[in-house]
């Protein structure tokens, strides 16, 4: 092994969490490596074009989704099928859903204007179906007319819900991390009605991937609420609750990556890393694993693992940390996710809902085998970004919540994928005969730490490993805040402001 390489930082993983630390310590002037297993940036926000998968087969889509944490259980027609009538060309396809919170103007926005980086963004307004009812959701102030109507006939006081964490500050955000969504409903009046806490429940499992509304952290809501939601949208910075990056959500990540490597930072892309050294409770460095085969020994002063914090120790060991902490960590849940994509040859969705984000709490009934009712979200992703399908062709993508086990369980994730297909076609008649395909990409950690009300915000794992000195940790599996990447930049943030010394908003 070469160990005559030395970096003030040694970035593990190029995902959200550490481009954002690796950015941020390249711009203080500190000498950084970042080390990426996959041929491109942006770990679960990932991007394929339809081109690359019908170059390199679908064996090397498989292997390109394993190491996101997902795999393909199910496809229509079969992806050998697609492959030979070449029906992805012309389609972008981002791993995983990614609509970004707040349209970048969240903590994205931070780290661009950190930065000098960023991308054109789509912003779209969000509705909620309740029933076969469908509402638009609260938005600059204001209610869909029938729900305006709804809470004044009976004095329910559904805007508190959106206006609470205004008056809350740190230490009120904290004692509500292990408050349920479902209790804080029902203290404050919003759970008795149908209709209101249908859409409540529907805004928090888009914030937090978690189907159970009694499992759901209102704190981890609220503090986001409190802190960015409300501050941007008062302010004038935020327009939209979501939106997409135009060309796919990796052109945010490589727009990153190309102003870390400006900054003078160094980009190390297939190279994985499969130890990191201590010795005496302190950072060494690391050892990769050469494509090529062979072993190299990178030294560090500091090293920040993006990896999931509950596989840490499958790259250092569990005694360098406090056995009890090393416990909980590796004990820590995610939370899976299908995240389907369907190409379309015509839209038979309401034109209304063409520009909206759409989402229904009960997609998939537990009575089918699922711990919980299971939600689902989605967009014409093409119609915020026309880029993303070829001429007179469409793209919908979504996302459903599952657990982790269920997200392994291949018999229960087809089920879940041909009642996902038919739920459609009865809210949207003639969407079975609109699809040219379907791809249906299926995470066990969409969401790396769940926001429970049991492992939410504070409750995380910390940016700074205990008993290690020089080990950091980022990625949306520790302490942060927002929707899953928003979430992982903000630990990022955290994460470079502990190496750094630098303040960049985010404690």
């Amino acid at each position: 092994m070469n160990d005559a390489q030395h970096w003030d930082v040694v970035v593990v993983g190029a995902g959200v969490g550490g481009l954002t630390v690796a950015g941020l310590c390249a711009k203080e002037g500190l000498k950084t490596l970042l080390i990426e297993q996959c041929d491109r940036v942006g770990g679960r926000a990932m991007t394929f074009r339809g081109e690359e998968i019908l170059a390199n087969g679908q064996k090397w889509y498989r292997s390109m989704l394993g190491k996101q944490y997902s795999w393909l259980p199910y496809a229509t027609p079969s992806l050998e099928k697609m492959i030979d009538g070449k029906m992805l060309a012309g389609y972008t396809l981002d791993v995983g859903y990614h609509g970004v919170s707040l349209s970048g103007a969240g903590y994205f926005q931070d780290l661009d204007a950190l930065l000098g980086s960023g991308v054109a963004m789509k912003g779209n307004v969000n509705g909620t179906y309740v029933g076969d009812a469908w509402y638009l959701d609260f938005h600059a102030g204001k209610f869909d007319p029938r729900i305006q109507t709804l809470i004044e006939d009976n004095r329910i006081p559904f805007a508190k819900f959106y206006l609470a964490a205004s008056k809350m500050k740190g230490e009120d955000f904290d004692a509500l991390e292990k408050v349920s969504v479902t209790q804080w409903c029902k203290d404050n009046g919003l759970f008795e009605h149908k209709t209101v806490f249908g859409m409540i429940h529907a805004v928090s499992t888009l914030i937090t991937t978690i189907n159970d509304p009694d499992d759901i952290s209102i704190g981890d809501i609220f503090r986001y609420m409190g802190t960015v939601i409300n501050p941007r949208f008062i302010s004038g910075k935020a327009k939209y609750p979501s939106g997409f990056a135009i060309g796919g959500i990796m052109r945010w990540s490589q727009s990153v990556a190309n102003r870390f490597v400006q900054l003078g930072g160094r980009l190390l892309l297939a190279h994985k890393v499969e130890e990191i050294l201590i010795e005496d409770g302190r950072i060494q460095g690391v050892v990769v694993a050469e494509p090529a085969g062979g072993h190299r020994k990178i030294g560090a002063n500091h090293v920040v693992s993006n990896i999931p914090i509950q596989s840490t120790f499958t790259v250092v060991a569990k005694s360098n940390f406090p056995a009890q902490w090393a416990d909980r960590m590796e004990n820590l849940y995610g939370y899976g996710s299908i995240a389907p994509y369907f190409g379309l040859n015509r839209l038979v969705i309401p034109e209304s809902q063409w520009p909206v984000g759409v989402k229904d709490v009960l997609v998939i009934p537990r009575s089918e085998g699922f711990a919980h009712d299971i939600y689902m979200c989605w967009n014409i992703q093409s119609w915020a970004d026309p880029s993303c399908a070829p001429g007179g062709k469409h793209l919908l993508t979504a996302y459903a919540p599952v657990t982790e086990k269920e997200a392994r369980d291949k018999n229960l994730m087809v089920k879940a994928c041909q009642l996902i297909v038919s739920y459609l076609e009865r809210r949207y008649p003639g969407f079975r005969d609109s699809i040219d395909w379907g791809l249906f990409p299926t995470s066990w950690k969409l969401e790396g730490v769940a926001k429970s009300k049991t492992q939410a915000g504070t409750l995380k794992a910390p940016v700074k490993a205990p008993g290690v000195q020089g080990l950091y940790f980022a990625g949306d599996t520790v302490k942060g805040y927002g929707v899953a990447m928003d979430c992982a930049c903000a630990a990022g943030l955290i994460c470079a402001s502990t190496i750094t010394g630098q303040d960049y908003g985010v404690h």
